[in-house]
């Protein structure tokens, strides 16, 4: 699992959705302008013609059939005259392009229209396309007609000059059969051809228009979308569209975001359950030694809660005569491991057990300033030093009885050699103390912390949510499992848990801490029992 699900990526960013729905509310409820500003002005005319006989359309005896005329309109030679006329440079055709014909054969109305920027160029380009089509129309028919006429006489001078040939043969062999079948069949076609001459001396019906109305161009007003005039309903469509806006954003930053953001998720993502979970809290002292007698809260009981199970897995394990060691890992920096390591060890220190906690993190040495603050003092050695010197004349007393804390950190060497230095002294430990809490290095950034693997009984693995690469977890795990049986140990820090008012009954023994987050409900200038009388 590389990402939460849609709806968790939604949930979790649900302030994205709430602050962009609430922008869009204020936006879209700002008073609308007095007037409106016109997105576009086009202008659109019309030519309308009516076909002065109608019988030419439905008996089609014109030379050009009313359904060519929308073609022939529109391609040719009528384009290129009405360019010519309005003198456009450019393609006839495009300007063809921007002319609508229509030909209705009910009523016999011829319609020329088109849209156009400007008025004048609309009645111009509209009055052009019709008028030159009714004259093409005529001159087309007129010269079909002649083409016509002229075919006819050729064709009955052919004849008659045929048939004064075959009289003239006949003349001088008037008995010739054949003679006499040629010289009826041409006169029969002379006949013919006669009365065909003369039908067309008789001009036939003309597909003719005659305009109805000319052009005038109308303005079209675009407005386009516009806004709503209510203040409520713009408001609530701001709202709408914020939210939307926001739901896929929140649902874009999940599918990309690679850090593990829920327990669950965690869980899933290392496949093993998360034994402790530790709360996200505001408190100051949260990365410092916070496991003390008189404090008792949700955070305080978390690493109480890991103390005891980090026990019950060891007691689990096979019997040994000596101190058992729990190793604390993080698969990055900045999880919580050594505040983790740094109370589990005072956890431990709290239930009657002498505890060492050993720092080997020596890149960024943080236990120290964890249990003792700023109290540290120097060690006067040098890492040569550390081959003949006894490994309890380097533990350091701290401040809480029972715990003891080894952190060669203060000695000039690389971090391999300390850490080197330091696991060679772990049996000596583990039989001078009950238990041993070690914390080291991330494991996915350095490879000190394998030195410590194979001392370790327990391995505690700490994420943080919203803080922990999704593959930087995986990575640690799998290592942790290659180079260890040890028994691993999930622990999720800065969990998000609902307060519990259980944490607000206390007695004067246990009292509340100041700025851990979760305050006492006792009354200034009560007692304890007066408070618990009250409430009852």
């Amino acid at each position: 699992m590389e990402t939460t699900s849609p709806l968790g990526a939604i949930l979790q960013r649900w302030w994205i959705v709430v602050i962009l729905a609430f922008a869009g509310v204020a936006i879209g409820g700002l008073p609308a302008p007095a007037t409106v500003e016109e997105q576009a002005i086009t202008y659109s005319a019309t030519h309308t013609m009516l076909l002065n006989d109608l019988s030419t359309a439905q008996m089609g005896d014109s030379a050009v059939s009313p359904s060519q005329v929308q073609l022939l309109a529109t391609t040719g030679e009528v384009p290129e005259r009405v360019a010519e006329e309005l003198g456009f440079t450019g393609n006839p055709p495009t300007l063809a392009a921007q002319v609508a014909v229509e030909f209705s054969f009910e009523t016999g109305a011829l319609t020329f229209s088109t849209v156009q920027e400007s008025a004048e160029a609309a009645e111009q380009i509209t009055d052009a396309f019709a008028d030159t089509t009714n004259r093409y129309l005529a001159e087309r028919q007129d010269i079909a007609y002649q083409d016509r006429v002229a075919t006819a006489l050729d064709r009955l001078t052919v004849l008659e000059t045929e048939l004064d040939e075959l009289t003239v043969q006949l003349g001088a062999n008037p008995a010739d059969p054949a003679l006499l079948a040629q010289r009826d069949a041409v006169a029969r076609q002379y006949s013919v051809a006669f009365e065909q001459n003369r039908a067309l001396s008789s001009a036939p019906p003309v597909l003719a228009f005659t305009t109805l109305e000319r052009a005038q161009a109308v303005p079209i007003v675009d407005r386009g979308l516009s806004a709503p005039t209510s203040r409520s309903v713009r408001g609530a469509m701001g709202g709408i569209v914020g939210a939307i806006l926001g739901v896929a954003i929140a649902f874009v930053l999940g599918r990309l975001d690679r850090r593990i953001r829920t327990r669950e998720q965690a869980e899933e993502v290392l496949g093993m359950r998360a034994r402790v979970a530790i709360p996200k809290t505001r408190d100051p002292q949260r990365d410092k030694l916070i496991v003390t007698e008189r404090r008792h809260d949700p955070l305080s009981d978390s690493y109480r809660t890991v103390r005891n199970v980090v026990g019950f897995v060891q007691n689990s394990l096979e019997p040994v005569d000596r101190a058992r060691v729990t190793m604390v890992v993080s698969p990055g920096p900045g999880d919580g491991k050594t505040s983790l390591a740094t109370n589990l060890a005072a956890a431990f220190v709290e239930s009657g057990m002498r505890t060492i906690a050993v720092n080997t993190d020596f890149r960024r040495p943080r236990l120290g300033r964890a249990v003792d603050g700023d109290q540290q003092i120097p060690h006067p050695f040098t890492i040569e030093d550390l081959s003949v010197l006894a490994p309890k004349s380097l533990l350091t007393r701290t401040e809480l009885p029972g715990l003891l804390m080894m952190d060669l950190s203060s000695i000039n060497g690389s971090a391999g050699e300390l850490v080197r230095a330091t696991a060679s002294m772990m049996p000596t430990l583990a039989d001078t103390a009950d238990s041993i809490v070690v914390d080291t290095s991330p494991v996915g950034v350095t490879a000190e912390v394998l030195e410590m693997v194979p001392f370790a009984d327990v391995i505690v693995v700490v994420v943080r949510i919203g803080h922990t690469p999704i593959s930087a977890a995986r990575r640690a795990v799998a290592v942790l499992k290659d180079v260890s049986n040890a028994p691993i140990l999930l622990v999720v820090n800065s969990v998000k848990a609902e307060r519990t008012p259980y944490y607000d009954y206390q007695d004067g023994r246990n009292a509340s801490v100041e700025g851990n987050g979760w305050r006492s409900k006792l009354r200034p200038g009560r007692k304890p029992t007066e408070e618990l009388e009250r409430i009852g």
